[in-house]
């Protein structure tokens, strides 16, 4: 899998590509959301007539938000919102499907597990 991508620009390419679609549409590309302990408890607090795992994932789905700042390697990997008063940080981390240890093959989906982390900016 490795040898698809020539150049480094190809990698970063479709490793961005696979990145946005573990925010869009996580099970096809081998991603998982996890929730840290503020977001789990923003999403458990919310009123019934707002389902906020459902606004939390459109708002993860459309972020576009991307500089060189949050993302200086153009792998849209990382990005902040701001949702119901709350400084929200979302990252994305790579590993290898059946352990706990570091992918170094990003652009892969067979060889890399995405999660996808959502943290209070406090809990960075």
């Amino acid at each position: 899998m490795t040898e698809l991508f020539s150049t480094d620009a190809e990698r970063t390419a479709e490793t961005a590509r696979l990145n946005d679609l573990a925010r869009k549409a996580p099970r096809t590309v081998n991603a998982s959301w996890l929730a840290m302990g503020g977001v789990a408890a923003l999403l458990a607090g919310s009123a019934a007539e707002e389902d906020r795992g459902q606004v939390m994932a459109l708002a993860l789905a459309r972020y576009a938000s991307f500089d060189g700042g949050d993302d200086p390697y153009g792998e849209r990997d990382f990005g902040v919102l701001e949702l119901w008063g709350e400084r929200l940080f979302w990252k994305i981390d790579y590993y290898r499907p059946d352990r706990d240890e570091h992918s170094p093959v990003k652009w892969s989906t067979e060889l890399t597990r995405r999660v996808v982390t959502i943290m209070l900016a406090s809990e960075y």
